[in-house]
């Protein structure tokens, strides 16, 4: 069969929708999390309305970070021009493995962050006097767990602008292991993220919500969020090694 580019076409349209649909799916539950419990900490403090409403809308810009870095993606797939026939089979297999490593690999930071966001707005509604502290870890832990949606970023992009021609005189066997392996990079790495995303942003939120409750013991308290999340992230860094492993080797 000649490859054509509107058989390219057809695994980038397929790749773009698995992009944005999933990576949204996580962020806008996280969200959601996060305005609910802001509404309900409201009606506890009413005073504090306008240092929850600010805290809750930065918590879910955080929380979208996924979800655009899935538009990110979907937008190149799309509109860059990727579906040059003269680039070979592996553009097939590359195409699709784009969307799903980052629509799969915003997941678990989508949900983390989400989380975390929701215990934040809950601690401040029980403590507001100590909002400043409360919002920063939040902020701080939020960002560890979006880490997962970078290294999914960085290993689509790598998909679609650092894989080879696909050599003319390549067997069709080789060129099916070859789309199979930035398959399996993609899976490695969305799959890999969705624990250490979750898990990170459990700790975080655990975190703000000791905060609400033990304010004295701040330090303690972020001292060993940055502890478990570090222990977390490892397995994330052991998904990224392989996707690189496939993509490369």
């Amino acid at each position: 069969m000649v490859l054509t580019a509107g058989i390219l076409n057809v695994a980038a349209y397929l790749g773009a929708a698995i992009a944005t649909g999933v990576a949204s799916v996580s962020a806008g539950i996280g969200e959601g999390q996060t305005a609910g419990e802001a509404s309900f900490a409201l009606m506890r403090q009413p005073k504090s309305g306008d240092g929850l409403l600010r805290t809750m809308l930065i918590s879910q810009a955080v929380t979208e970070t996924g979800a655009i870095f899935g538009l990110v993606v979907s937008l190149l797939l799309i509109f860059s021009g990727l579906n040059n026939p003269e680039a070979g089979w592996y553009r097939l297999g590359v195409l699709m493995a784009a969307g799903v490593a980052i629509g799969l690999g915003s997941v678990g930071p989508g949900f983390g962050s989400g989380y975390t966001g929701a215990q934040a707005c809950k601690s401040i509604g029980r403590m507001p006097d100590q909002q400043n502290k409360i919002t920063t870890t939040m902020l701080i832990g939020q960002a560890l767990a979006q880490t997962d949606a970078i290294f999914a970023l960085v290993v689509s992009l790598l998909l679609l602008y650092s894989t080879p021609i696909t050599p003319a005189d390549v067997t069709a066997g080789h060129i099916v292991v070859r789309i199979f392996g930035y398959l399996g990079a993609a899976l490695a790495i969305g799959i890999g993220t969705f624990g250490p995303g979750i898990g990170i942003g459990f700790v975080a939120g655990k975190a703000t919500d000791m905060l609400g409750r033990f304010p004295h013991q701040g330090p303690t308290i972020t001292r060993t969020m940055f502890l478990g999340a570090a222990v977390s992230e490892s397995t994330a860094i052991y998904a990224l090694v392989i996707s690189f492993l496939l993509i490369f080797i």
